[in-house]
């Protein structure tokens, strides 16, 4: 594996860091840590992510349409006193830049670790860059993070998306999943390709609520 990449400190004050750090891919090697790669939509090089959380994270920042590129692991800042290391960089739709910190809410409790982090916060904010702390509180909602995992599986494999046209004639705006399940069954249409359609935004419905035959689902236009 490559060697950490470090930014000094004063490097942050060229405008160029901002236009060119999501092109870039750095591998860190950790002898503790476990690393674990997550494929995203977000960045043409996979994400690295160092626990649970992270991945699911990832998941997450991954079908949040405000979210335009995050790379995970980027690089270590060095600011000469001590180095830091964010665990993603995101960059959303309104042209907002974040360095990520994503930890377990009960580590927040750790004077250790909130003064660490206070102190990272200060020192990015003189450089005008944003910085925020992600907690487990975003992925607590268990059912959503497992329809999320069901349409990621089925979101790389390609599928036929021409029977849309036809659902949305047939149905109007919106029906209920049970409804389409059937409609699609009777014109032999892949089951998957719904979920397909799900994924990449074709058809809207409630992620929080249980894939059932009355979750209501609405055609996009």
């Amino acid at each position: 594996m490559l060697e950490k990449t470090y930014l000094r400190d004063s490097y942050l004050n060229e405008n160029h860091f901002i236009d060119n750090y999501l092109i870039h891919r750095i591998y860190r090697y950790d002898k503790v840590k476990a690393i674990t790669s997550f494929p995203s939509i977000k960045h043409p090089k996979a994400q690295l992510c160092e626990s649970t959380l992270e991945k699911e994270v990832c998941l997450i920042k991954d079908f949040d349409s405000r979210v335009v590129k995050r790379l995970t692991q980027p690089f270590t800042i060095d600011f000469g006193d001590f180095r830091y290391t964010p665990d993603a960089i995101t960059r959303e739709n309104d042209g907002k830049e974040y360095i990520e910190e994503v930890k377990p809410a009960c580590e927040l409790e750790k004077p250790k670790v909130i003064n660490r982090l206070r102190e990272v916060e200060r020192r990015l904010f003189r450089k005008g860059i944003n910085f925020r702390v992600i907690t487990d509180e975003l992925t607590s909602n268990r059912l959503y993070i497992a329809n999320l995992w069901q349409l990621y599986r089925h979101r790389s494999y390609p599928h036929d998306l021409t029977w849309l046209p036809e659902a949305r004639a047939t149905f109007g705006a919106c029906c209920q999943l049970g409804e389409l399940q059937a409609w699609i069954h009777t014109q032999s249409i892949d089951i998957a390709s719904l979920y397909y359609a799900i994924a990449h935004h074709e058809i809207s419905c409630d992620l929080h609520t249980p894939f059932n035959n009355r979750m209501e689902l609405i055609f996009n236009a």
